[in-house]
């Protein structure tokens, strides 16, 4: 008899066991699938902020150069229209990324305001300068981003 009651115990040892294991496996796999999920996101964040800030870098440019020009009156409203709509697109971007990777805060920041400074242009070549200050705020956020981001970290 008493080897049954230990094979019987064995057994449900065993199943106790598998079953504590199999528990745990499967927390460990959706945690896992969390954390992808939220790295996916945070990545769509960067990438739509990225993209609506040259969006609107492009349109400022195109907007200044023409008021540098002394161009018609149509162009510029049109220039001014679209640069409305690209500063307008960049906030939902800016927002969903200062929630989901505040560490990136900062520098996109900085990206945007060297953006917003194309309009305090005077001259072409302060417009150009401005242009170039954009831009490599804008290279300092990716680059902020792909360190935060390193799947190696």
């Amino acid at each position: 008899m008493w080897p049954s009651i230990i094979a019987v115990l064995g057994t449900l040892a065993g199943a106790l066991t598998a079953g504590m294991l199999q528990q745990r496996t499967a927390r460990t796999a959706r945690a896992e699938q969390r954390a992808d999920a939220h790295r996916q996101d945070q990545l769509g964040a960067v990438t739509e902020f990225a993209a609506a800030l040259d969006a609107h870098r492009s349109a400022m440019f195109h907007r200044e150069r023409l008021a540098l020009t002394d161009a018609g009156a149509e162009q510029q409203l049109e220039a001014q229209t679209n640069s409305h709509d690209t500063r307008t697109a960049i906030t939902a971007p800016h927002v969903r990324l200062q929630v989901l990777v505040p560490e990136l805060a900062v520098p996109a920041q900085r990206a945007a305001d060297a953006t917003y400074a194309l309009r305090t242009a005077t001259t072409r070549a302060e417009l150009d300068a401005l242009r170039r200050t954009a831009k490599e705020a804008a290279a300092a956020f990716v680059a902020a981003a792909a360190a935060r981001m390193d799947p190696g970290r």
